[in-house]
């Protein structure tokens, strides 16, 4: 009997030690374990983020308005509809901008306003029909304000500077607009140098750009865009320093016989959004819109670039004008001589600590001291 409870014992024991051993065999996780095995909710969250870098499960149904007062063939108004579709294929159809163009809104001088009273969402902005109220943006109103070869690196090198600028007056910017490379047109003589400009009437748009004119010997009038032909031929004015999507989309060439082509960039130009609107985005949308913004650029900048060719052909196929092209010595005494504005820019006292850093960081890009 004694015999047979030691083995029933014996026999026990061996039963609860190999449920011991089973037990140590498969531990339940600790909670360091648990963290490092198992996916948080951060993880989770961020695990949705896109190669773009924002969640696409956090963009929400949104419809937004542009509005500017470029005709809808113009190269403008084509490189915001691609902003426009970039929103609209990177949100996959939630986020809508509905365009308002062509002045069927408001004019391009009057879409700041819109903008700051929550009219509009996003506008295409002139820097000189905004700088009255954006002082220190006032430096990058001048013609001539980039004469390189490297524009894009230009506009990004400054966006951040310039974003701080808008940042201040409620307006979020999310990128520049590349309109191509100036030319001088007058319907009295070819312009080969500063001196030419002397004693002729230019048109000009905007404190700088006007005093930018006289400093050349010039004598500046203002008259808008959709009466510019007709003062031509009326001989109100004589001369213009635009773009080429002005002289071809406008139709500046059949009445200014004279055109002179240049390396300095055309006015400053601007993709402006709202404040109030922008803060009301979450942080995946506004990343969003903040790549489309930088999309915008690069694909204004191919856009416009093929655009001016295009005016280029039509105007030399048409055979009305004759075409000089301005040496790049001169372009830069050209240049030269819209910077020597800016000891007055200083002088007036208007000018903040970002208007300042602002002309350090054009005389930078443009090799002057």
């Amino acid at each position: 009997m004694k015999k047979a409870l030691s083995i029933i014992l014996a026999f026990a024991l061996l039963i609860a030690l190999a449920a011991a051993c089973d037990k140590k065999e498969d531990p339940s996780p600790s909670a360091s374990q648990s963290a490092s095995e198992t996916p948080s909710a951060s993880a989770s969250a961020s695990s949705g983020v896109n190669e773009f870098g924002w969640n696409p499960d956090n963009i929400r149904e949104q419809n937004f308005i542009l509005a500017h007062g470029m005709a809808p063939e113009n190269v403008v108004s084509r490189c915001y509809h691609e902003f426009c579709l970039l929103v609209e294929q990177h949100s996959g159809g939630k986020m809508k901008i509905e365009e308002k163009i062509g002045g069927t809104l408001v004019q391009d001088t009057e879409t700041f306003d819109a903008l700051l009273d929550g009219q509009v969402d996003f506008i295409h902005s002139m820097g000189s029909y905004v700088s009255p109220t954006v002082k220190d943006l006032s430096p990058l109103t001048i013609a001539g304000y980039y004469g390189g070869n490297n524009w894009l690196d230009f506009a990004y090198g400054t966006k951040d500077l310039v974003g701080q600028i808008y940042a201040d007056y409620g307006i979020k910017y999310l990128g520049a607009l590349y309109q191509g490379t100036s030319v001088i047109a007058c319907s009295t003589k070819q312009i080969k140098q500063p001196d030419d400009v002397k004693g002729l009437a230019f048109r000009a748009s905007g404190t700088w750009v006007s005093k930018t004119v006289e400093a050349w010997g010039g004598a500046a009038t203002n008259i808008t865009l959709p009466n510019l032909a007709d003062a031509f031929q009326k001989n109100t004015v004589e001369g213009v320093v635009t773009g080429w999507t002005i002289i071809g989309g406008w139709k500046i060439y059949e009445v200014a016989k004279y055109l002179t082509t240049t390396d300095i960039t055309e006015g400053f130009a601007a993709l402006l959004m709202n404040g109030d609107k922008w803060a009301t985005l979450n942080a995946d949308e506004q990343k969003l819109l903040e790549y489309c913004g930088e999309k915008f650029m690069d694909k204004n900048y191919a856009l416009t670039i093929d655009a001016c060719k295009d005016y280029l052909e039509q105007v030399k196929s048409e055979g009305l004008n004759e075409i000089y092209d301005m040496p790049s010595d001169v372009n830069q005494k050209m240049i030269e001589i819209a910077y020597s504005l800016y000891p007055e820019m200083e002088a007036e006292g208007e000018l903040g600590q970002k208007g300042l850093d602002l002309i350090k960081m054009l005389k930078q890009y443009n090799g002057i001291s």
